[in-house]
């Protein structure tokens, strides 16, 4: 029992990785236009055109939301999420031998982050977020501001030309608003070996 729970452990501190479209094409359904469960939430869909680059990945980035994984995001694939309305930390993150080594995050040695910006998700409104690493998206297409490298909000005629040719990842995702952001145990690592360091001089 014991040699079970270590792994499991590791990797609730490190968050386990998917494998990329490498291994073999997403089996989703094809994309379908999703409809709010009620009015008072906010529709967002996160998706990966596909391209030479996307589709020789071992592992497939992760899609993090207040510091939790909600999701990851191979080659020519799409998430669907509902948000309550508030304000969203979205962060993209680079998978390393199965796992996103968020037990560095927020730290000097955070090597994994690919890309963060906060959404404010409003409610009844549609937001679309394309994730490419390869291929920016047109002029004109994306929102100013609300982009950080390969992740970007980008305009519905846009995505709704890319999204057909995508398949769903994972059912649809509900987030409900945290009013406290939840914060990582690691961080807390790192702020008593600054502590530490200040107590010895260093």
């Amino acid at each position: 029992m014991r040699r079970l729970l270590l792994p499991f452990s590791i990797c609730l501190l490190v968050g386990c990785s998917t494998p990329g479209a490498f291994f073999g094409d997403v089996e989703g359904e094809p994309f379908i236009a999703h409809t709010l469960s009620d009015e008072n939430h906010a529709l967002v869909y996160l998706y990966r055109p596909r391209n030479d680059w996307a589709d020789q990945e071992l592992e497939a980035p992760g899609l993090f939301l207040d510091n939790r994984l909600i999701g990851s995001l191979p080659s020519n694939a799409y998430l669907v999420l509902e948000f309550d309305a508030a304000n969203y930390k979205l962060e993209m993150r680079r998978p390393l031998a199965g796992s996103f080594w968020t037990l560095l995050a927020d730290g000097p040695l955070d090597f994994t982050l690919i890309s963060s910006f906060t959404l404010d998700a409003a409610v009844g409104a549609t937001y679309y977020l394309r994730y490419d690493e390869d291929g920016p998206p047109p002029q004109n297409s994306a929102s100013e501001g609300n982009a950080d490298g390969p992740l970007q909000l980008v305009s519905a005629e846009l995505a709704e030309q890319e999204l057909g040719a995508t398949r769903s990842v994972q059912p649809m995702t509900r987030i409900a608003a945290s009013q406290v952001e939840v914060e990582r145990p690691q961080r807390g690592f790192w702020r008593s070996i600054g502590e530490s360091l200040d107590k010895i001089g260093i």
